[in-house]
């Protein structure tokens, strides 16, 4: 008898017996709700650490720009510093080449734990950083360089974060845990607003422009540590062991094989990221700065009538999520941009024009909308893409994605109102990412409740 064919023949008799013959050895193991809450209270504490260390900059952009562009006029100083900003969405895309592979070929976990580290230690630099009246053009040039890492290092983190989550939990509750991860993202923006709004009521803007901008960037590196503690006690995600394991019989699948199968998810996945971060960054990064910058509101003011409705915000993204995993992503998804298309215009008039109350009610459309986007978004993604290439099809398409239409959406923003003269631009911008997140979503397949491509059934 031939004694190899044997050996080689049992893994795959094993895999037959538990009605996979694909998996062989990498069959998947089994994670209980322990492990399970476990990993989602890492990967949101992960996210809202990232997340605000990482919305702080737009928050104080005002600020930052009188601080490293100081001979600017107030205008450009604001396009200047948002310009910064947008920076770091550039340097995105090279995070998702560098860290998708890794993710993909030495797993997910690796890529968690050094992007948080990074964003930690580029924030908390940030503020440390001499203002140009101290040591010139090396100030900016410093800060260029820091908002560059930070942007590598959300390149991994959020694809990381949303592929960790999604690999872990059962397939019809997909929606719903993965809606958590957004719900910690959020909450760092929330909490980026609320310390901004306590220096506004706390200082003078000569004291907030001197140095007590600097408090939010400094709290990068307790939160860091926090954030890279939990994590660290993580085990990697058990389709990625599955695959690890089952390597000598499924090759690992590179560019190549991304680009030749998976050409029409690429496009589709970049619909859904457009239409979402648009949104995103429009309703919760910007319109701070558009409420007191164009429309002239006190900068508590502008700051407050934010927070309300970020944290309805916060509060509708797990119920949207919820909603999701019964009435299907496809469909909420969809709800939702219809509702940035149709409602954008009304709700930026509303803004301009109305009084008090008619503000927030237009914030809170506007946030409803965000929040059927946002609590689909990291299950629907991770989903258009095979095991062996999720991290980096998800990694490519989503930073390329936030790079060139949602991170440069508050300069974007801010550039068309100054050359028009026109306070609706912004609602014209939401409404073209809506639009293409339509066409993405009307053909793309739902696979709400299903597993994810490459992957067992997850009961």
């Amino acid at each position: 008898m031939n004694t190899n064919a044997v050996r080689a023949a049992a893994p795959r008799a094993a895999a037959v017996a538990r009605g996979n013959p694909e998996r062989g050895a990498g069959a998947v193991r089994q994670v209980g709700k322990k492990e399970l809450n476990r990993v989602v209270l890492a990967s949101v504490v992960g996210s809202f650490v990232e997340w605000f260390e990482f919305s702080v900059y737009g928050y104080l952009a005002g600020v930052l720009g009188k601080v490293f562009f100081p001979a600017s006029a107030p205008g450009t100083q604001l396009i200047a510093s948002l310009a910064a900003f947008a920076i770091a969405f550039f340097a995105r895309p090279f995070g998702g080449f560098i860290f998708g592979p890794i993710g993909d070929r030495y797993g997910r976990k690796q890529v968690l734990t050094v992007t948080i580290l990074m964003m930690a230690i580029a924030t908390f630099a940030i503020g440390l950083i001499p203002s140009h009246d101290s040591i010139g053009i090396a100030a900016p040039v410093l800060l260029v360089l820091l908002r560059l890492l930070q942007g590598i290092s959300a390149g991994g983190e959020g694809s990381g974060a949303a592929i960790f989550v999604a690999e872990y939990c059962a397939d019809k509750r997909r929606t719903a845990i993965t809606s958590w991860i957004e719900v910690g993202c959020i909450s760092g923006f929330a909490f980026g607003a609320t310390i901004t709004t306590v220096l506004t009521a706390f200082f003078t803007a000569e004291q907030i422009g001197q140095w007590a901008w600097r408090v939010p960037f400094l709290l990068a590196l307790p939160l860091g540590a926090i954030g890279l503690y939990i994590r660290n006690r993580l085990e990697e995600t058990p389709a990625f062991e599955a695959v690890r394991a089952s390597r000598d019989s499924h090759p690992r699948s590179g560019w190549a094989h991304l680009f030749s199968t998976h050409r029409a998810e690429l496009l589709q996945s970049c619909g859904f990221i457009i239409v979402t971060n648009i949104t995103l960054y429009t309703v919760t990064t910007y319109v701070p700065t558009y409420l007191i910058s164009t429309l002239s509101m006190k900068a508590s003011d502008g700051f407050l009538l934010s927070l309300g409705p970020q944290l309805f915000l916060i509060a509708m993204i797990p119920v949207m999520g919820a909603l999701a995993d019964r009435i299907s992503r496809k469909a909420t998804m969809l709800l939702g941009s219809i509702g940035v298309l149709v409602l954008a215009l009304p709700c930026f008039h509303l803004l301009a024009e109305g009084g008090y109350g008619a503000k927030v009610a237009a914030l809170l459309v506007l946030n409803l909308c965000l929040a059927a986007l946002l609590g689909c978004i990291f299950a629907a993604v991770p989903a258009l893409f095979d095991t062996r290439v999720r991290f980096t099809g998800m990694a490519v398409s989503y930073n390329v994605s936030v790079a060139l239409f949602a991170g440069t959406a508050p300069m974007l923003n801010a550039w068309l109102i100054q050359r028009t003269g026109n306070a609706m631009m912004p609602a014209y911008y939401l409404m073209l990412g809506a639009a293409m997140g339509i066409v993405a979503l009307l053909h793309s397949r739902d696979r709400t409740g299903q597993p994810m491509p490459g992957d067992e059934a997850r009961p």
